[in-house]
């Protein structure tokens, strides 16, 4: 009888091992899809901004010479980082080059490193155009350079 007790015990914390594990999975998967939708709204909130400011004839240029950042560099060369640069092109602030971890793989007009081989370039500030990442590679490019960091979203909401 004691054996058949064992089993059946064994069986039960089984599934609830199971279960929980199951369900700490679960609740993981829809914690990172969360996480994907709030970065995705941040992006389209960003975007729709920017594209309120262009309808209003304003460029980001404005913000960079409002702070007296006349020279910058772009941290991030994804889709918000080439339209960055697309939009400050042919403006009076200088891009002087871009960091991305990406660096090998990325096509740019720009000069861009990667941020682990990088020995920074002093400029009037560099731009992080992951927003999302922001406060994490703001902490880390703290350690390396002694200009400003400012936040893409920061530039689109303070023109």
């Amino acid at each position: 009888m004691k054996k058949g007790t064992a089993t059946v015990l064994g069986m039960l914390i089984g599934a609830a091992a199971g279960s929980a594990g199951m369900g700490y999975l679960g609740n993981k998967q829809v914690t990172q899809k969360a996480e994907k939708v709030d970065k995705f709204k941040g992006y389209y909130n960003m975007l729709n901004q920017w594209l309120m400011l262009k309808q209003d004839g304003k460029n980001l240029s404005a913000y960079f010479k409002a702070n007296d950042y006349r020279t910058i560099a772009i941290y991030g060369m994804g889709e918000m980082g080439n339209r960055l640069y697309d939009e400050l092109k042919g403006t009076d602030i200088e891009i002087k080059y871009a960091v991305d971890k990406n660096a090998a793989s990325t096509y740019s007009e720009l000069d861009v490193v990667d941020p682990d081989d990088c020995r920074f370039e002093d400029v009037d500030c560099i731009v992080v155009t992951a927003t999302f990442a922001f406060d994490e590679i703001a902490e880390k490019l703290e350690k390396e350079v002694s200009f400003p960091i400012v936040s893409l979203e920061d530039v689109v909401y303070e023109v």
